[in-house]
């Protein structure tokens, strides 16, 4: 009984820490974009260059977070809609470059 109890909690503690990840993630790719303009607008090839490496990394350790995510179906159309946009700002991204 008690190691029930203590492996749903391990599995609670688990999913909201992924779960923060996976804000956290999105905060960082908002952050980036956002640096991304700036880069563009200021023509500063290093940081549009370092940027977009990061940019991609993070869609990518997102996309991996989320398909082993133990969250429920409308959290999870979520993030993949967020991926799919942010996919295609890194697409126009790489474009203007």
């Amino acid at each position: 009984m008690i190691k029930v109890i203590l492996n749903i909690d391990c599995k609670k503690r688990m999913q909201n820490a992924i779960c923060q990840n996976i804000l956290d993630l999105e905060t960082e790719i908002l952050q980036i974009e956002e640096n991304m303009i700036e880069f563009l607008r200021m023509k500063y090839e290093k940081g549009i260059k370092k940027s977009l490496y990061q940019l991609k990394s993070n869609l990518k350790y997102l996309s991996i977070l989320a398909n082993g995510a133990p969250i429920d179906k409308n959290e999870d159309r979520k993030i993949m809609d967020f991926l799919r946009t942010h996919y295609n700002y890194l697409e126009n991204y790489q474009i203007q470059i």
